[in-house]
This record gives structure tokens, sequence and C-alpha cells, in this order.
């Protein structure tokens, strides 16, 4: 079975590459379109994650005229959630500055991955014990499908620090839970204070722990789409 995700993982990543590269205009012209009305919200402040939510309806404007995937509507899910015959497909935009970006790290909630369904680990910092606990299934009992495994992709966009226009865009594919035996330890802390006897609720992923797939061949879980 876990070969068999990870060449679904390897179908739909190729698959989300050729979407972004075919349509790399309107990706750049959606995400910078916020520039447009600047005038009106730039007295306003805000944050990266307030520019993730534009940036998440142009991914899926992009993806749902370019698919037949179907939207589906699960409350526990990263902010795009697609359905198909073969997989359920989650999918989340990740934006930071320029100056603020990990290039070898995603922070990730716990909607966002199957990665970890419960895994205790310490902080080198405080040698504190801590726990991260996925909320995301690796496999999914569709009524209509029967079983299907969670794919897990990450779209990160990275932008000018004073300009806010884009400036790189990066598409991650992080693996199932299934596949944890063959990946081991992919995390590190994440960003948000730890609660004493509560799981964190983010975590970051190490991107080099799991980029150059093992159990399939011919790509990389990390691929560079813009510019």
């Amino acid at each position: 079975m876990q070969k068999s995700i990870e060449e679904l993982e390897k179908k739909y990543f190729e698959k989300l590459k050729q979407i972004l590269i075919q349509n790399i205009k309107e990706l750049e012209k959606g995400f910078n379109s916020k520039e447009n009305i600047k005038r009106d919200y730039d007295n306003l402040g805000y944050k990266e994650n307030d520019i993730e939510t534009g940036a998440e309806r142009v991914l899926q404007s992009i993806i749902s005229k370019n698919t037949d995937w179907e939207v589906n509507s699960a409350p526990i899910s990263s902010d795009l959630l697609f359905e198909t015959k073969e997989a359920m497909i989650n999918i989340d935009a990740k934006t930071y500055k320029e100056k603020h970006q990990e290039p070898n790290k995603i922070n990730v909630g716990a909607n966002q991955i199957s990665y970890g369904q419960h895994l205790p680990m310490i902080s080198r910092g405080t040698n504190t014990k801590y726990t991260w606990k996925a909320a995301l299934r690796t496999i999914y009992h569709h009524q209509n499908y029967g079983k299907i495994p969670c794919l897990t992709f990450f779209v990160k966009f990275v932008y000018d620090n004073n300009t806010k226009l884009l400036k790189k865009v990066e598409l991650v594919n992080v693996p199932n839970g299934e596949l944890e035996n063959v990946y081991h330890k992919i995390f590190s802390r994440g960003k948000s204070t730890h609660v004493v006897g509560k799981p964190v609720r983010d975590i970051r992923v190490i991107i080099s722990t799991f980029e150059n797939p093992k159990l399939t061949q011919d790509w990389k879980r990390r691929e560079q789409i813009y510019p």
C-alpha cells in the first residue's frame, strides 16, 4: 500500500506542477492583483496570513478551471480540499516575505497534513517533551469511492519585502502518514508557544528529509514553479 500511495502523490504532484506552470502568468497576475487597490487598504496594515487568503483564492480559481476535481466541504482539512475517485487532495498556500522565508522548512497546522498521528518529541533547547498529533486521516472512507488516501500539497509564495510583488513559487508535497516508517523524523518545532500537557498546534516540516522519494523514481517532492 505504501508504494501505491507514493505513486498517487507523484501523479498528483506532476498534475499540479503542470497546471501551475501552464497558468503561471495568471498565477502571478492574481497574486499581484491586490496591489491594484493598495491605496484603499494599505493604511490598515495586514499580515502574511491576510496575503495567504488572497493566494488561496487564486489557487482555487486556477485548479478548478483546469481539473474535474470536486470541491469537498469537510470541516477538518486544508484551506483547499478536492476529491477524486483516487484521493482526497489537500492544498494550502503559504506566503512569506523574502526576508522571513525558511527555504528548507514549512510551518504546518494539524489540519494540513496526515503525517504524525501521535508522535512524542523533545525540544532540543529546553529538553521539554511535547506531542504533535495530525488531524487529517491517512486513509478516508469515502461512501462512493471506498478507501482513498489523503494527499497534502503546499504552494509557497515568496514576495518582495517592500513591493509585496511575487518573487518565487514552490510546490511541495508532504508524505502521507502511512509512510512514517519510510521517512521517519521530518519535524522541528513550530512557531506557537508550547503548552505543557497539550499537543502543539503547529510544527515545521523539514523538506530535505523527504524531498527525495524512496519508493518511486524520477521526481522530487519540491519543485520551483516561478520564476
